[in-house]
């Protein structure tokens, strides 16, 4: 410690009434305040149109970017709830609603057209290995079995080693509380004309059937033509149906009642090759029967919308597409009129794509992954993601992420730059998504199987839910998240938040 030095002698001397008395700053500062408000308030008393204005204009600035914000926001989240492969948000981890032991078809749970929950039924189509069809329903609250019913199983007719079998069963369920379903109700061997062929086992009779999802009833059964094709269209169906000769129809009706909404005749095309019977597919608010080479359009009330030159058109990202001709492996836009030349790539599958950059399209090869605009037809960017080693690709909020067999990864969907990525071993071979985050089967030491959510985003790990039996994969049935495997189905309920 210093030593301190002796005290100073302090000698007091008389006040002197010419000395400045000394600066009180705060009163100053409050005089300086109250003089520059009386002239902020004289400014405005003088120019209050134009003050008015200013205010105005300064609210303006910071209420519409966020009133367009919450707008925006809004609008992405209705358009997320409109489809039904992405999950409802799940900001904190779910809890487990419940489990059940394995089915012969769980895996139906991961096929998006295979699996639906209508009025709080969660209806599975099942095909299993014997060549059977049947519909399984349980209660999506409680995993409680409800009721099954049997569709098709295609009969022992002739050689098993010198056949083949066409089974036309597909289901789907429009917008109300039931499943239809076509359905083969007896059957037939066709021997080949050609004796290096084998013979045909396919549908003699086939019928429409509509099953209501809380009970099973039958609400609507019809006999229909072995060709007969159908769509949902919102709570009412579209069936085709083609005649030996004319015309095809095509009818719209409700499945619970049979009321029929309206009815047209699609003219038969000449002298064009293609199937020779009419497929009807349902894309938003557009209906299309495919056949003969040709693919006419209509509105969902009925009204012709046009003619495509033809039968074979995918949906794709926005974008209706078909095979070029040439050759070389293409395809056509029949939207812009592009032609795209694949070389090598293909046209990969994508897990969950909640329509982001419509205009690009993804196409994988075996050591690449690459976009092309179709509005412009250039090559948007081109990354190394070998596609023996993708296991799943999911578009979601204008990024694409990749599941690779050593971890996640994340590029801006416009652009291709990289954002994130993360390693981790994966478990199983599926992602799916709620529009921000991503979820994965992951293993924790110490806890077992999880799922894990990641912020789409910035890769941050936003919460993880321990899962109670071994699962391989995550699906997504009309927003609700489920996990299938070897020892059961996990069904997930609201997040914790």
């Amino acid at each position: 410690m210093a030593a301190r030095s002796e005290m100073a002698v302090v000698e007091l001397v008389e006040h002197d009434d010419d000395v400045v008395e000394p600066v009180d700053h705060v009163d100053r500062a409050r005089g300086t305040v109250r003089d520059r408000a009386s002239g902020v308030l004289g400014w405005l008393g003088r120019h209050r149109v134009l003050a008015l204005t200013t205010v105005a204009v300064a609210v303006v600035a910071v209420a519409v970017p966020a009133a367009l914000s919450v707008r925006a926001d809004r609008a992405r989240t209705d358009a997320l709830a409109a489809q039904p492969g992405i999950a409802a948000p799940l900001a904190a981890a779910p809890g487990v609603a419940w489990t059940s032991p394995p089915w012969p078809g769980s895996y139906a749970l991961s096929l998006s057209d295979h699996a639906w929950i209508r009025d709080d039924v969660l209806i599975l189509w099942e095909q299993t290995g014997d060549a059977t069809s049947s519909l399984r329903a349980v209660d999506a609250g409680t995993g409680n079995e409800l009721w099954t019913a049997p569709l098709s199983s295609v009969p022992d007719l002739g050689d098993p080693m010198h056949r083949s079998t066409y089974d036309p069963t597909t289901c789907a369920a429009p917008d109300q509380g039931v499943v239809v379903c076509l359905m083969t109700d007896s059957w037939q061997l066709t021997p080949s004309a050609d004796e290096s062929q084998p013979a045909l086992v396919e549908a003699a009779t086939v019928r429409l059937r509509a099953f209501a999802a809380t009970t099973g009833e039958v609400v609507l059964d019809r006999p229909v033509a072995p060709t007969t094709s159908f769509a949902p269209v919102g709570a009412d169906v579209v069936v085709a149906q083609t005649p030996p000769s004319g015309p095809a129809s095509l009818v719209r009706f409700d499945p619970s009642t049979g009321t029929e909404r309206w009815s047209v005749d699609v003219p038969r095309p000449t002298g064009a090759a293609g199937s020779a019977f009419a497929t009807v597919q349902v894309s938003g608010d557009e209906i299309a029967v495919s056949w003969l080479g040709t693919t006419a359009l209509f509105t969902v009330d009925g009204d012709a919308a046009g003619e495509l030159d033809a039968d074979n058109v995918w949906q794709v990202r926005g974008h209706r597409l078909t095979p070029g001709v040439g050759a070389t492996a293409q395809l056509r836009d029949l939207d812009t009129g592009r032609v795209v030349d694949l070389g090598d790539a293909r046209v990969p599958w994508i897990g969950t794509d909640d329509g982001s950059e419509p205009d690009l399209l993804l196409l994988a090869s075996d050591d690449r992954l690459s976009a092309r605009d179709l509005m412009t037809g250039q090559l948007a960017w081109r990354v190394d993601w070998p596609a023996e080693r993708t296991l799943n690709l999911v578009v979601v909020d204008d990024l694409l992420a990749r599941q690779s067999d050593d971890g996640l990864a994340v590029l801006d969907l416009r652009t291709g730059e990289p954002l994130w990525s993360r390693s981790m071993s994966a478990v199983g071979q599926s992602m799916a998504a709620d529009g921000r985050r991503l979820f994965v089967i992951a293993s924790v030491v110490g806890t077992g199987p999880v799922v894990a959510a990641y912020d789409a985003r910035d890769g941050r790990r936003v919460w993880q839910a321990p899962v109670p039996i071994a699962v391989e994969s995550l699906a997504v049935v009309d927003h609700r998240l489920f996990a299938v495997g070897t020892e059961g189905v996990v069904a997930f309920g609201p997040d914790a938040g």
